[in-house]
């Protein structure tokens, strides 16, 4: 407890905030309950964002009940993150938390919400470490990038003959630690190294190591915006490697910003389509929400449902849904959501994917 206190009150420090170990989970709602959900809901990820925010609004429509969604929008970076958590944490109505979406800002938006006892399902941030930032309150519906990185590493080594691999990791949190252990598994694979920062929209010298390297595939561990332009911009300097990322390039929006050049690409992530988990709910899902659902949306769905199923049972306090998650299990759609003492869900698959037809197909648990 007191190493995670302390990490919460440098991130107070460090972003100017007073620091307050006082928790509002005894505050009394005197009005509507709320889930919140956190993640980027504008900027340049914020098509992410909106596929796990509608797997929230869905599942509270169909529940019934009278639950108000609470859009956090954080654009994925831990500096918004930081200064908007502590009002979350205030709102005595939010007894649970869908998200935060992102590790970074996960890892600084954490200690805010442990030290206000709000329940947290993260539908996936991924970064292994994540318990040590939110203790009891934390609790994840994926598999960490413990079991990503092996696997994103053996896609491609599965899918390329005598693969040498150039890795590019664009600064995060989650890409960095992503990149390490995909690193790690492939050893003597790895021809290259790169760190191109969140922004970077002109690739050329990377593309020049690439070539230098010989590498015929290339894994990038960032997410879907940048991972569009260096594949085009690939493509366009004549580049043939095979192009793989994790779940952060896994968006139909990738596919939209590379167009012809996102062809072939080799995705991973802990993650299940909602149209291969009941393709019936997902057309209902297209009708109600004006939209298809995308990555992550059966997660956070299931995440929701399980905070619902707890205000079902009569809990309408933060401590008493955050007992009922923890004593209990959900069974959702994309896996049965049962916690172990540092809120982690096992039993369950990396997933493969490919880019075929401007399509993204899945390929099934990676092996």
């Amino acid at each position: 407890m007191k190493k995670i206190i302390s990490v919460f009150t440098a991130v107070a420090l460090a972003l100017g905030l007073s620091v307050s170990l006082t928790p509002a989970a005894n505050a009394a709602c005197s009005g509507k309950l709320k889930i919140a959900y956190q993640g980027p809901l504008t900027g340049s990820d914020a098509a992410l964002g909106l596929n796990m925010l509608r797997g929230v609004q869905f599942a509270v429509k169909k529940s019934g009940l009278d639950v108000e969604v609470k859009e956090v929008d954080d654009q994925g970076d831990p500096a918004v993150a930081g200064p908007i958590a502590p009002s979350v944490s205030q709102d005595e109505c939010i007894i649970g938390l869908v998200g935060p979406a992102y590790s970074g800002a996960s890892r600084v938006s954490l200690p805010v919400y442990l030290s206000a006892g709000l329940p947290v399902i993260t539908p996936s941030a991924t970064n292994p470490t994540l318990f040590d930032f939110g203790g009891k309150i934390f609790h994840r519906a994926v598999l960490t990038d413990d079991y990503q990185g092996p696997a994103l590493a053996k896609l491609v080594t599965n899918n390329v003959k005598n693969a040498k691999v150039f890795i590019i990791n664009d600064a995060s949190d989650y890409s960095v630690g992503l990149a390490k252990l995909v690193g790690f598994t492939l050893g003597s694979k790895v021809v290259g190294k790169e760190t191109t920062p969140t922004g970077t929209t002109d690739f050329t010298s990377t593309i020049a190591r690439i070539k230098k390297s010989k590498a015929n595939a290339v894994i990038f561990t960032g997410y879907f915006s940048q991972a569009a332009v260096l594949v085009k911009q690939m493509r366009d300097a004549g580049s043939k490697a095979v192009f793989a990322g994790g779940d952060g390039v896994l968006d139909q929006q990738f596919v939209k910003l590379a167009r012809k050049a996102a062809e072939g690409a080799l995705l991973t992530a802990p993650a299940v389509p909602f149209d291969s988990a009941n393709a019936k709910l997902a057309k209902e899902f297209k009708k109600v929400m004006g939209s298809d659902p995308g990555v992550y949306t059966t997660e956070s769905y299931d995440a929701t449902n399980f905070f619902l199923e707890a205000i079902k049972k009569g809990n309408k306090s933060r401590a008493t849904v955050l007992n009922y998650i923890k004593k209990n299990s959900y069974k959702g759609l994309s896996k049965t959501l049962k916690f172990d003492d540092k809120g982690e869900v096992a039993g369950v698959d990396v997933n493969g994917f490919v880019i075929k037809g401007g399509k993204i197909v899945l390929s099934g648990p990676i092996k």
